[in-house]
């Protein structure tokens, strides 16, 4: 018993020491949820969208304005079940035009979170995130996984979450651009300054 309660101890104590609530310079960590929780948020089923794996088109893309300082130090991303292959994830500030480009595998089992050189940011900056298939796929593989609304009409962006406001989404590439169809579940992870 002494030994249970000892692991439970250790394991609530390395659960507070590793969390960080963004608003504690002092502990600083890579909130690796950080805009799948803003994703989840605004584009909940309560607020009318739906969950889903579609568009195939090469380039999934959307746009992000983040009001806080600090560094995106994060991809995540889940392969669908047709594609076990590579994609290369992009994340690009376009206000002070640095960026991070890198080839990444992902897990078809569940959403997998990837350390990606840090990318600066300063609150107010616009955001570009972007996954596109690495060749040789076919059609089927390049479904992603992504936020619609019900009748499939054009999300309505901006949409503003925390400190996060949703800009716009495209597809393209064997196709389209498809503009604002749906909300890429490409989450980043951020660490606030």
């Amino acid at each position: 018993m002494k030994t249970l309660k000892t692991l439970v101890l250790c394991l609530a104590a390395i659960s507070i020491i590793s969390c960080d609530d963004d608003n504690d310079p002092t502990n600083n960590v890579c909130d690796t949820a950080y805009t799948a929780t803003l994703i989840n948020s605004a584009f909940s089923t309560a607020n009318g969208y739906v969950d889903q794996v579609t568009m195939d088109l090469a380039t999934h893309e959307y746009s992000i304005q983040i009001n806080a300082d600090g560094e995106i130090c994060t991809i995540g991303y889940q392969n669908p079940s047709s594609y076990t292959g590579g994609y290369t994830m992009e994340v690009i500030n376009t206000t002070a035009n640095t960026s991070y480009s890198g080839v990444h595998t992902f897990s078809q089992a569940a959403l997998d979170y990837q350390s990606i050189t840090p990318v600066i940011v300063q609150a107010g900056d616009i955001i570009n995130v972007k996954r596109t298939i690495l060749p040789g796929f076919t059609s089927d593989q390049t479904i992603g996984r992504m936020f619609t609304t019900a009748t499939y009409s054009n999300i309505a962006y901006p949409i503003t979450e925390g400190n996060v406001v949703f800009l716009g989404s495209t597809f393209y590439g064997t196709g389209g651009p498809n503009v604002n169809f749906g909300q890429p579940y490409i989450p980043l992870g951020f660490k606030v300054n």
